[in-house]
C-alpha cells in the first residue's frame, strides 16, 4: 500500500486536518457574509462580535494552514525536525493569537467596559513575542514553548466564564451565550489535549490506532465548537443587548 506521507496514521490525520480546514474556511466566509450583510443594513460598520469571530475565524484558518505545512510536509510530525521548520509553526501560533486578541478585547470593551483594562489580552500578546522571538534548538526547546502556549489558553477561559455569568443574569440572552461558552470551551479542550504531551505516552501503550481515534474525537469537538461559535457570533441581538445594559 502506498501512503502520502508514509504511513496510515499521517494519512489519516491529514483527511481529517483538510476536512478541518475546509470548515473553517466555510465558517469565515459564512461570518464574512454576515459582517458584510450587516454593514449594508445598517451603513455603518461595527467593531462588535460578528466582525471579533470573523477575524477569529480567519486566524484559526491561515494559522491551520501553517501548522498543516509543518506537520505534514515539513516534519511528518517526526520532533527531531521541529527546531529546523520551528519559524512555520511559530507563524502559525502568532497568527491565531491576533483573533483571539481582537475576541478578548471586543469581550472587554462591550461586556466590561475595559473593567480588566485588556490585561489578559496583553498577556497573550507578550507570550506570543516571547514565542517568536525564542531560540528554539533542540526538541526541548520546542516542548517548553508548546507548554506555554497550552498554559496562554487557560486566559482564553475567561470568554466561557463572561458568558455564563451573563448568561445566568439575563435570561432573554441565556440560550445563545450557553452555547456560545459550550463552543469554546469544547474547542479549548480539543486545542489542548491534542499534542504530544498527551498522545505520545497512551500511543506507546496502545499504538497508532489509538492517535487517530483521539485524533478523530477531537477534531470532531473542533467542528462542533467551531459551529457553535459561529451560530452564537451570528446572533447579533447579543451585541444590542450589551450596548444598551451594562452587565
Amino acid at each position: 500500500m502506498i501512503f502520502l506521507f508514509g504511513s496510515l496514521e499521517l494519512d489519516i490525520t491529514f483527511a481529517l486536518t483538510l476536512i478541518l480546514l475546509a470548515t473553517k474556511l466555510f465558517l469565515a466566509l459564512f461570518l464574512g457574509k454576515e459582517v458584510i450583510g450587516k454593514w449594508k443594513r445598517l451603513g455603518d460598520f461595527e467593531f462588535d462580535f460578528l466582525f471579533a469571530f470573523f477575524i477569529l475565524m480567519i486566524s484559526l484558518f491561515v494559522s491551520r494552514i501553517f501548522y498543516m505545512v509543518f506537520d505534514f510536509f515539513l516534519t511528518q510530525n517526526e520532533i527531531t525536525k521541529f527546531p529546523q521548520y520551528i519559524f512555520f509553526w511559530k507563524l502559525g501560533g502568532v497568527i491565531g493569537a491576533v483573533g483571539l486578541i481582537v475576541v478578548l478585547v471586543i469581550i472587554d470593551k462591550t461586556i466590561l467596559k475595559f473593567r480588566l483594562y485588556g490585561i489578559p489580552s496583553l498577556i497573550i500578546f507578550g507570550i506570543f513575542v516571547f514565542v517568536l522571538i525564542y531560540p528554539v534548538n533542540t526538541p526541548e526547546d520546542f516542548r517548553f514553548l508548546h507548554l506555554l502556549l497550552i498554559g496562554s489558553l487557560n486566559l482564553t477561559l475567561l470568554i466561557p466564564i463572561i458568558f455564563i455569568y451573563v448568561g445566568v443574569r439575563a435570561p432573554e440572552i441565556r440560550m445563545v451565550s450557553f452555547i456560545l461558552s459550550l463552543g469554546i470551551i469544547l474547542y479549548l479542550i480539543a486545542l489542548i489535549f491534542i499534542n504530544e504531551y498527551f498522545l505520545s505516552p497512551f500511543q506507546t501503550i496502545f499504538g497508532s490506532e489509538f492517535r487517530i481515534v483521539i485524533f478523530l474525537v477531537f477534531i470532531i469537538f473542533k467542528l462542533t465548537g467551531l459551529v457553535l461559535i459561529t451560530y452564537s457570533a451570528t446572533n447579533l441581538y447579543i451585541y444590542n443587548y450589551f450596548t444598551e445594559n451594562y452587565v
